[in-house]
């Protein structure tokens, strides 16, 4: 018998730079995303993280993104808290505009583990906070307890060829996990509409999954369950 885990999203298109979450009005909407590793240029997916580590073995990123920005910004700041609430690092980019960019994160190891929270600035001003777990070492995270929940859940890319109007559709995907909590298997479930011409995204989504170890999977295995519900504004 095999445990199934499910998770649905939706996510809407509003214009090429609009890779990360919903926005909800017609107002600006900063975002942050949190990757596990850089995405390499023309990547079909993304690694889309639960943690970050502290043993500097890993190239962490933090995504920013201005969603209907009313004008280009000339500087991008982001301070980091660690798990006690003390400023652990800052870090200043002037080539942000108002387009997804993505950053190197400067992690302090000095920090306290446990949630760390960053602050992004847009021209001095506070705009967005994001929290995320940071572990010593991955032996040590709660993200990597034994669970059917990934610490990398990958996403696809969004393809800038196709027309903003056209992004209506779902596409589904199963991964296969076994007991190290790495995908096995990836299947595509259900393709519809925009869904059909981003299979192949789905797919490599699926193989850059990372899942805790869990020897449980042995008697019973894992498949995980993803779904992205595409619409325009």
């Amino acid at each position: 018998m095999r445990r199934v885990f499910a998770i649905s999203l939706m996510a809407v298109f509003t214009s090429a730079s609009s890779m990360i979450a919903k926005a909800t009005s017609l107002d600006e909407s900063v975002q942050i995303e949190f990757l596990w590793a850089p995405t390499p240029a023309d990547a079909l997916a993304r690694q889309p993280t639960r943690g970050f580590l502290l043993d500097g073995q890993h190239a962490h990123q933090i995504c920013v993104v201005a969603i209907r920005a009313p004008h280009a910004y000339r500087e991008l700041r982001i301070d980091v808290a660690d798990a006690d609430g003390r400023q652990v690092g800052s870090q200043q980019h002037d080539d942000f505009r108002s387009d997804k960019r993505c950053y190197p994160v400067a992690l302090d190891p000095r920090g306290a583990p446990g949630s760390w929270t960053f602050t992004v600035f847009l021209d001095g001003a506070q705009r967005e906070t994001g929290s995320i777990e940071v572990a010593r070492r991955l032996e040590e995270a709660a993200f990597y307890r034994p669970s059917g929940i990934p610490y990398v859940l990958g996403r696809p890319n969004y393809d800038a060829s196709i027309p903003p109007d056209a992004f209506i559709g779902r596409l589904v995907w199963i991964m296969d996990v076994d007991t190290d909590g790495r995908v096995t298997d990836v299947k595509v479930e259900n393709a519809e509409g925009v869904g059909e011409r981003m299979r192949h995204r789905a797919i490599a989504a699926g193989w850059l999954s990372l899942f805790p170890p869990d020897p449980a999977r042995a008697a019973e295995p894992l498949r995980y369950r993803r779904e992205l519900t595409f619409a325009t504004d």
